[in-house]
């Protein structure tokens, strides 16, 4: 009796949690497949997977599928390295560890709203660059429609997001105890061995945690280009929650939904794949 006594407690205090799950999380999604499986707002006809055929035929759905999958092949692996390497370094530092480590920080915390206002100020028409590039002699450049806006956003991205990759490397590499590297070093390991054998199997965990992350991060890189270039900047930049929120603003549920359920089948099926990946490498190194 006592014992049912106190999980009746504790589900009455999960109740308000699990209540703002269901309102805001569990029925919107359900909701949002059924809007999928109708032709529109209005007649709400059922055409099954029609909406989900007509993305792979749509270009400006191509286009951003395109670009959001190039955004992430070069900021994920170029952020875990960079954030690795820097983490490394950290490590090794004789002094001042904790003060470059809260320098690192400062992207982390500082407001989107801020953080465009200086970019903005450094890229923009009349920013210092063009006016560094002015008083040279050099011709004023359109960054936002120009080629080089994509790497305009992947600086961007990574000034604002390898803090947080470097604060999960750093707890990951903080808990390998320094006598392991000692010890490998008294077999004759170089470098290379300390980091085969003592630093990628103690980090392989957190290294997955930090791969994960970094590929949900990716997806919110709209916040930053929607503030810059608006709704509709250049072909190049030109992400998935471009198309969906400007199917949004359309009020064409339908298109919005299937591409969110698409987008959220192909990102599940991958995170799946990670697990696994990761479950087979933690087994491996526990086998040894």
């Amino acid at each position: 009796m006592h014992t049912k006594r106190r999980n009746l407690i504790y589900f009455l205090f999960l109740l308000p949690s699990l209540a703002g799950v269901m309102l805001f999380y569990f029925i919107p999604f359900i909701t949002a497949f059924y809007y999928s499986l109708i032709d529109n707002m209005v007649k709400r006809n059922f055409v099954g997977i029609k909406n989900y055929a007509n993305l792979f035929s749509n270009e400006l759905f191509g286009m951003a599928s395109k670009n959001s999958i190039m955004f992430i092949l070069v900021t994920v692996p170029t952020g875990m390295i960079l954030a690795f390497l820097i983490t490394s370094a950290l490590k090794r530092a004789k002094r001042g560890k904790l003060v470059f480590l809260f320098l690192l920080l400062i992207p982390l915390v500082i407001p989107s709203g801020t953080m465009i206002f200086f970019w903005r100020s450094v890229f923009d028409v009349n920013g210092v660059i063009n006016t560094l590039r002015y008083k040279a002699g050099l011709s004023v450049v359109d960054w936002a429609n120009n080629s080089t806006s994509f790497a305009i956003i992947v600086i961007i991205f990574l000034w604002k997001n390898i803090s947080y990759s470097i604060v999960l490397f750093w707890s990951g590499i903080s808990r390998i105890p320094d006598s392991y590297y000692e010890a490998c070093q008294v077999e004759g390991g170089g470098s290379l061995d300390a980091f085969k054998h003592v630093t990628w199997v103690y980090l392989a965990p957190t290294t997955f945690v930090v791969l994960i992350m970094a590929i949900v991060n990716s997806f919110k890189v709209f916040k930053e280009i929607y503030m810059l270039y608006g709704g509709y900047p250049s072909a190049s930049i030109y992400m998935l929650q471009h198309y969906m929120n400007n199917q949004f603003v359309s009020m064409n549920m339908q298109k919005l939904s299937s591409a969110a359920y698409l987008m959220f089948l192909v990102l599940g099926v991958i995170l799946l794949v990670i697990f696994e990946f990761q479950k087979k490498v933690t087994d491996s190194f526990n086998d040894r």
